[in-house]
């Protein structure tokens, strides 16, 4: 139900194998130069003085206030070039983004795709194609809100590492000591540290990838899920492996974060993360889920292929719509019940946002405004053998480096970047799960990262 980039694209054809075995029985499941004409300026008063020596004070005083004036002129003509040189670049520049980001739309034939970019000078490139509604047509703006799945994952976890700083958590203390009985009945309940929750090494089922899991939940897809009834299904897995001994990425870990930053805080992970996160970045237009909700409804989600088949046949419901994508049949999951949907993912994977809060966010965690350089070194220093740190993933894509995190829940596919070495962040979401192939998130951050790049020279 909600799945990192590591599952939707890196490991994407073990995990087209694991969603068929999952929705098979699943119920619901981004100068001009002015010296010359300075020159002149100065050279036509100084030779004026020479000719006419005897010039009285008040004539000297205006030919001084002509030359200064002149220069004035000449100061203000070389600015306002440069401004629109400036203006013509950024221009350029958004229709290159625009241009790849039509392309990507039209490679999925994706309904409605919102990006927003944030160059060196922060200011937001926001841009919106399609329609937030195959039946109406309405067209999506970059006022529309998304649901951005995992990407709320490095956001939890910055809070985790302030909490750190602050000495109210400690990322090698055991789980077990901030949340006493937390998964009671487990084998390595009392082994696993907040670390390996961070990280993903605590050898804990993928609940959002377990068939058993969506059956359960689908059985209450109109009644809010708990972070508690979440550890409870966890508790009776088998585990995967003894903590830190291997990576296996997961969100159970992260609900569990969320619980902890409430015991140790004692106020909601919603009131947290914006004050924490969302105010200092200047992210106005986020919300976590359950606990909070946009003022609006996010755009309608559509699922194809395996999830078609989870939103009709697999929950009895019946397609009146009659909707295709690229000749395939899709359904409209924001039709469905949506309690579950909006709990299940919490500070795993909730948050609903329109994208330019979440560019603001991925910058801001990054460039010092939310976390030291400290806490970014600990955040981003790989996991084992995996580029995955806490909460955060660290990797050099066509010789750029990108911290990085995608989300991925029924109806939408998300991603969000920041380039450190350039001081780009940019984040996009589609409202289509699966992507289809040729329309990966991967095919636009290829197609993307070098035109940014480009652009800061």
């Amino acid at each position: 139900m909600f799945a990192d980039d590591y599952v939707l694209d890196m490991r994407a054809n073990r995990c087209v194998r694991a969603l068929s075995v999952l929705l098979s029985v699943a119920i619901v499941a981004a100068a001009c130069g002015g010296s010359a004409g300075e020159a002149e300026i100065i050279a036509d008063a100084e030779t004026a003085d020479l000719i006419a020596p005897s010039t009285t004070v008040a004539e000297t005083e205006a030919a001084e206030t002509t030359a200064v004036t002149a220069e004035q002129d000449v100061a203000e003509d070389i600015e306002d070039d440069q401004v629109v040189d400036a203006g013509d670049q950024r221009a350029a520049l958004i229709d290159q983004i625009t241009d790849v980001l039509s392309d990507w739309q039209a490679a999925g034939e994706l309904p409605a795709v919102s990006l927003s970019v944030r160059m060196p000078d922060g200011e937001p490139i926001n841009i919106a194609l399609g329609v937030r509604d195959l039946q109406t047509e309405v067209p999506v703006t970059t006022e529309d809100y998304f649901r951005i799945g995992s990407i709320t994952k490095p956001m939890t976890a910055a809070v985790v590492l302030q909490l750190v700083d602050e000495g109210l958590i400690e990322l090698d203390a055991a789980v077990e000591s901030y949340l006493p009985g937390w998964l009671e009945g487990y084998e390595y309940a009392d082994e696993i540290t907040i670390r390996q929750l961070l990280n993903h090494t605590n050898g804990l089922v993928e609940y959002a990838l377990s068939p058993s899991f969506y059956a359960l939940a689908g059985q209450r897809s109109d009644v809010a899920i708990t972070p508690g009834e979440i550890r409870e299904w966890l508790a009776a897995q088998q585990p995967l492996f003894a903590p830190g001994t291997d990576y296996q990425y997961e969100t159970g870990g992260f609900l569990t974060l969320g619980d902890i930053i409430e015991s140790v805080t004692g106020n909601s992970a919603a009131a947290e993360m914006r004050t924490r996160i969302f105010e200092p970045a200047g992210a106005e237009n986020i919300y976590l889920t359950p606990e909070e909700f946009p003022p609006t409804s996010v755009v309608n989600g559509y699922g194809r292929a395996q999830m078609y088949l989870a939103g009709t046949a697999l929950i009895g419901r019946e397609d009146t719509d009659a909707l295709t994508i690229l000749d395939e049949p899709v359904i409209d999951l924001l039709g469905q019940p949506q309690e579950v949907l909006q709990s299940a993912g919490w500070t795993g994977g909730g948050n609903e946002a329109q994208l330019e809060s979440v560019s603001a966010i991925m910058r801001a965690m990054f460039d010092g405004t939310i976390l030291s350089d400290e806490q970014i070194a600990e955040m981003t220093a790989p996991t084992l053998d995996v580029n995955y740190g806490l909460g955060i993933d660290s990797s050099e894509i066509d010789g750029v480096r990108v911290y990085s995190h995608g989300g991925g829940v029924p109806g939408f596919r998300s991603q969000g970047n920041y380039l450190p070495d350039f001081d780009i962040s940019w984040a996009v979401s589609t409202n289509l799960i699966p992507l289809p192939e040729g329309a990966s998130v991967s095919d636009l951050r290829e197609a993307l990262n070098p035109v940014l790049v480009a652009a800061v020279g």
